[in-house]
């Protein structure tokens, strides 16, 4: 609707309000008594107490004991409307719905905010002993609640709220007449009217009245009405400024964090904030989901993650916002090969790669990916074709030492020493942030009986990682042939003096 209809139409709808206005002028207001404020009153004295903590709706608080637990307004809402429906399982919708009032929301910041309701009530995505994700359905509220009124908050029945509440009935107040129907009164539009004791205005007097009542409420109502038709027009203007501003600033977001190279937990926490960031101001970008997805994916893969399960949850939620946007795009879907291996789909990854490879055939992640795939699955030799074209495809990429670091594991598990050292120690230069290669490097000159070198490689890693012992090299995540050929790696590393 353009602006000569809207004022049309507004302008209409005046002259029908000042005609209900002129007619119901003298007609006595109707009283309603639906008892919303006590039912309001009542939610509000209500405490939900669930595991080792009471909410509070009317302080707004979630409380451990005596200690206050901070919570942001909108996560405190969050947890209150899951308590509510945690009979049922809550979808997305429903939440954007009701904590956001329909607004536009990304699912890897809808996650964010439901990760932060499991910190605030002592849960995590891995236990989800409190909050339990139900994946392309929803989450629900699975703890169990205990539901108390606060007795001392209550409004009583002669309280002085409720009888100021009461209406009063104006002849007992000026002439003592009773509350019943007196001789004399009739019904005149559904209202009881006590005409003998009223001197009416005279007829004049009285249109009068109306007349200026009603002029006055066009005047009134049409001035609101161009006030807000102006409001409306300035609010469009501004609006679709700050969504252009809000779209330039992504684009920006974007650029910085393609430069940070994830190499180190520090890299990768920086990179997934901007994407985040990025997500935020622009959530129809299908780039920066897919930025996103890579970042969050690369932190779980390099166990930088502190909560896997809920990381894959938020970038598998970003990949699908992505696909939906743009689905032939060739980062979405790398960011979908990527995120497969992230879920331990191995075949299901390396066949996605695969498809996309025949599209993207200069696409060098792709090669990288399947070799690692292949690699969990225990196929050392059929990796190392892939990774050796990833390189002379890019071979100045700046994920260049992800391959290389797979060439020499490869080498390393077949025995090739030597090769193994040449591949790692590139990696090992050109990623020295990123830990495993220095690792691995160890266990290769530790079994080549070059010892030194060994703990000096090995000394680089455990100044990155000083918590590190040998058991976090242990397999967990390849299949039985993986396991197996990471035995030799193990023992160089145990050689290189690796704390067990």
């Amino acid at each position: 609707m353009n602006v000569p209809e809207a004022l049309a139409r507004c302008l209409q709808d005046t002259l029908f309000i000042a005609y209900e206005f002129h007619y119901f002028s003298f007609a006595k207001p109707r009283q309603r008594h639906d008892g919303m404020t006590v039912r309001a009153t009542e939610a509000l004295n209500l405490l939900y107490i669930f595991d080792n903590y009471v909410l509070d709706l009317d302080r707004r608080e979630l409380r451990s004991g005596a200690t206050v637990v901070a919570m942001e307004p909108q996560v405190f809402d969050l947890l209150v409307h899951l308590i509510r429906r945690r009979e049922h399982v809550v979808s997305r919708g429903e939440l954007i719905e009701s904590i956001w009032g329909g607004r536009i929301v990304s699912e890897s910041a809808l996650s964010t905010r439901i990760n932060a309701v499991r910190c605030a009530i002592g849960d995590s995505g891995t236990e989800q002993r409190l909050i339990k994700t139900l994946p392309r359905k929803g989450v629900r509220f699975v703890g169990e609640v205990r539901e108390e009124r606060k007795p001392s908050e209550a409004l009583s029945a002669n309280s002085p709220q409720r009888s100021a509440a009461q209406p009063i009935d104006v002849r007992q107040a000026i002439g003592g007449l009773p509350a019943t129907q007196a001789q004399g009164a009739e019904i005149i539009i559904g209202h009881s009217q006590e005409l003998s004791p009223v001197i009416p205005a005279s007829r004049g007097s009285r249109r009068f009245f109306a007349s200026r009542a009603m002029l006055a409420s066009i005047a009134a109502i049409g001035v609101l009405c161009l006030s807000a038709l102006a409001w409306s027009y300035f609010a469009r203007s501004a609006q679709s400024e700050r969504t252009r501003a809000n779209i330039e600033t992504a684009a920006r977001l974007i650029g910085i964090s393609e430069t940070i190279n994830m190499t180190s937990r520090e890299d990768y926490e920086a990179a997934r904030a901007l994407r985040q960031w990025a997500v935020d101001l622009d959530p129809h970008h299908a780039e920066a989901l897919a930025d996103l997805t890579f970042a969050i994916v690369t932190g779980v893969l390099n166990h930088w993650s502190s909560d896997e399960v809920a990381d894959l949850h938020a970038a598998d939620l970003a990949l699908q916002d992505a696909l939906a946007i743009a689905p032939a795009n060739k980062r979405v879907r790398g960011a979908q090969c990527q995120i497969l291996r992230g879920m331990r789909q191995f075949e299901a990854a390396i066949k996605a790669c695969s498809e996309l490879a025949q599209n993207f055939p200069g696409y060098a992640f792709l090669h990288k990916e399947i070799g690692y795939d292949k690699l969990m699955m225990g196929q050392s030799s059929e990796a190392l074709p892939e990774f050796l074209e990833a390189d002379r495809l890019e071979p100045n990429s700046r994920l260049r030492w992800s391959w290389q670091q797979g060439i020499g594991l490869v080498y390393l598990m077949e025995g090739q020493d030597q090769k193994a050292i040449d591949w790692l120690s590139r990696a090992a230069l050109e990623a020295p942030n990123a830990g495993n290669p220095a690792a691995f490097l160890a266990s290769a000159y530790a079994l080549v009986g070059r010892e030194q070198e060994a703990h000096e490689a090995l000394a680089h890693y455990l100044k990155l990682w000083p918590n590190t012992t040998l058991q976090t090299f242990e397999p967990s995540i390849g299949t039985a042939a993986f396991n197996g050929n990471m035995q030799r790696v193990l023992e160089g590393l145990r050689l290189a003096g690796m704390p067990e």
